[in-house]
């Protein structure tokens, strides 16, 4: 897959194809989850012709990733109608995106987190420049990072942790100042092995 577009409808192709692939295959799941269910947005946008994502640096005042970098999102909520609402709710609360304003492209895998969610990845993209309106108690900045680093896997380290009786790689990628590490880089770097490079991941 090109990071670069070389004409103005690079950015739409990219989208379809990730539109496509997210449509062909079955998500992971998980099954009989006791966890509290959450769901994140990975949102793409076009930024000098290449893909970029939408990630959050979280201030110290949150109760869960404190400091953190991670997609907008977060806990659903009895008012919500579908995980996708609790994504897009969540996203707007966050960073002040209205939810038409996101073209959604599908769903990627479930996951399960160390700090006791079950989180449910969708996949958005925004087609016109937006203006942020971060929320002042749960994010410091609002981070544009380009998708290259996470499809070229360009990670400063990675550590091994075991889970659940289960060894695990943990990436860390360094970006303007933040790292981002956990199950964001995990989400990322598993997103552009399965949906971008047609990889599959042990661990």
């Amino acid at each position: 897959m090109n990071m670069q577009f070389n004409d103005t409808e690079g950015f739409s192709s990219f989208k379809k194809f990730i539109s496509e692939r997210l449509l062909n295959r079955t998500k992971r799941s998980v099954e009989n989850s006791e966890y509290k269910k959450a769901a994140v947005m990975i949102i793409f946008m076009e930024i000098e012709h290449s893909p970029y994502v939408l990630l959050t640096l979280r201030t110290d005042r949150v109760s869960t990733h404190k400091g953190q970098v991670s997609f907008p999102g977060g806990g659903f909520d009895s008012s919500d109608k579908s995980m996708l609402d609790t994504a897009l709710r969540e996203t707007m609360e966050e960073v002040g995106i209205d939810p038409n304003e996101i073209e959604i492209l599908g769903e990627f895998d479930e996951y399960i987190s160390i700090a006791g969610f079950h989180v449910y990845t969708f996949v958005g993209a925004l087609n016109r420049i937006q203006k942020y309106n971060p929320s002042k108690d749960e994010i410091d900045i609002i981070l544009e990072a380009p998708f290259s680093i996470f499809y070229n896997e360009e990670y400063t380290k990675c550590e091994k942790i075991n889970y659940g009786g289960r060894d695990y790689d943990v990436y860390y990628y360094d970006y303007n100042n933040a790292t981002i590490w956990g199950l964001t880089a995990r989400i990322l770097t598993d997103f552009s092995r399965k949906i971008c490079k047609d990889k599959t991941i042990d661990k």
